[in-house]
């Protein structure tokens, strides 16, 4: 099924939500195109709640037993006063020394470093202290956790252990899918052979559109099925396009729209999943009004209140499910890095230059962003020679992770031969890259389809392109981020 077959689809989810095409602006009518998004995830590794067997390295009360990991035995007996690193301590243990050589204390309800109070002015009285996977935690006698940072950010009463973390492998190749589809080539594939492409391709993450409950439980049961323990995990992208989001309403009704959405479609991954993506392409709906998307006056003022709102509605909904979830943000139009600074800083377009200050501010765990073949490099896109380093300016304008979640070859434009050749050359570049701009994930659009697949229509003919990737990723390793 081609891209742009995917335009006309109503694809009806397992809840009944009807979806449009997936897919991202490399320019002309990708920017156009009505798109469903794609998904992907960390893969699940429990940590078991504290009542049970803690799994890693654990710092508990005498008599804890440790569950069997890969740096210790099962059912090995910890005392309190014990310290691994980096792992779990709780108290009655003395202290906890992270992996920095930091010593960390709990004083009269204080959090201390080095023995100096690092919640000062904070009227929060903490019961206990956890380091888990590199991070400082705190717990009040209430059960809320905090974490630590300038401020400590209240994350709610999950527990950090109990949350499902991502294998220990890296994030950084994906691919997009249709996994929670009800009809399609996607359908008709089970979990077990989707999973099985997916790791022969060698990637670890796998973007997945979803538009409600049931949707979002078909990716739940996968990941707590075939794909439980297999290194490869689910990034899960909301879709208010199939949940009558009216993208010239009102901020209030859009952004009540995407609070119940992102309610719904995130209930049931809780625990399962480590990121989402809110929304798709939003901006490709007629938003954009007139040059690139790089200028304040290329933007609708007619139409971005709602914009606005359905995006703040999906964050808020995600993490009043689960503060932990990471929430990504894109848009689909090459150069729309002007729309996402404008959401940063609470700008309204009004056909000014300048545009309105003062509205609410937006912001994301990590930036997601589009691009294909035909806008050239990203390290010089826009128009008329203009060469901007579009990555430079997401790293500065949000000092968040940056995800390519979309990006893949012109369609029929490019040949076989063509598409194999972008996809080398491509890879190399974002892989030499990744480092200096924060570049976490890069997504290759898609798995399958045909024009833009790395296997045909079919699910089963593969295109050139397919080895090519297959082969770069398995002589080019990325590092595990934990």
């Amino acid at each position: 099924m081609s891209r742009r077959d995917f335009l006309r689809l109503l694809m009806a989810g397992a809840g009944g939500a009807a979806l449009s095409s997936c897919g991202g602006g490399g320019g002309g009518d990708q920017q156009a195109a009505t798109q469903a998004a794609n998904g992907v995830s960390g893969p699940a590794n429990a940590i078991n709640p504290p009542t049970t067997t803690v799994s890693g390295d654990a710092i508990r009360s005498p008599g804890t037993t440790v569950s069997e990991d890969a740096t210790r035995p099962p059912s090995t007996e910890v005392s309190a006063a014990a310290t691994y690193s980096p792992g779990i301590t709780i108290p009655p243990a003395a202290s906890i020394t992270d992996s920095a050589g930091d010593i960390w204390t709990l004083v009269g309800g204080r959090v201390m470093k080095n023995g100096i109070n690092i919640l000062t002015g904070s009227s929060v009285t903490l019961a206990l202290i956890l380091y888990l996977n590199g991070i400082v935690f705190a717990q009040n006698s209430r059960g809320v956790w905090y974490q630590n940072g300038v401020p400590w950010k209240n994350i709610g009463t999950i527990d950090p252990r109990n949350v499902v973390k991502p294998s220990n492998k890296s994030l950084f190749y994906g691919v997009n899918g249709h996994m929670a589809w009800d009809a399609g080539v996607y359908y008709t594939m089970t979990a077990e052979q989707q999973l099985a492409i997916l790791k022969d391709l060698g990637v670890t993450m796998y973007r997945c559109d979803t538009a409600d409950a049931g949707m979002s439980t078909t990716l739940a049961m996968a990941l707590r099925g075939a794909f439980a323990g297999s290194g490869v995990g689910i990034m899960p992208v909301l879709n208010p396009r199939s949940s009558d989001w009216n993208p010239r309403g009102t901020e209030a009704t859009a952004y009540s729209l995407g609070y119940d959405l992102a309610v719904r479609c995130t209930q049931p991954l809780k625990g399962l999943v480590t990121h989402i993506e809110c929304g798709n392409e939003l901006d490709t709906v007629g938003l954009q009004i007139g040059g690139d998307g790089s200028q304040t006056s290329d933007w609708n003022p007619a139409e971005w209140p709602s914009f606005r709102g359905v995006i703040r509605g999906m964050i808020a909904g995600v993490k009043a499910v689960d503060p932990t979830i990471k929430c990504g943000v894109n848009v689909g139009t090459p150069m729309a890095y002007r729309a996402l600074q404008m959401l940063w800083n609470g700008i309204t377009p009004n056909g000014t230059a300048a545009g309105v200050s003062g509205a609410a501010t937006l912001q994301w765990d990590y930036t997601t962003y589009h691009w294909y073949h035909s806008s050239g490099k990203i390290e010089c896109g826009g128009r008329d020679n203009a060469c901007i380093n579009v990555l430079q300016v997401l790293k500065d304008s949000f000092n968040v992770p940056i995800w390519l979640t979309e990006w893949g070859w012109s369609g029929r434009e490019d040949s076989p031969a063509t598409q194999s050749a972008y996809v080398q050359e491509t890879m190399a570049s974002y892989f030499e890259i990744k480092d200096t701009y924060n570049l976490e994930s890069i997504m290759i659009f898609t798995m399958i389809d045909v024009d833009y697949g790395l296997i045909l229509a079919d699910g089963v003919t593969k295109g050139p392109a397919y080895e090519t990737f297959k082969n770069f990723i398995a002589v080019n390793p990325v590092r595990a981020l934990w």
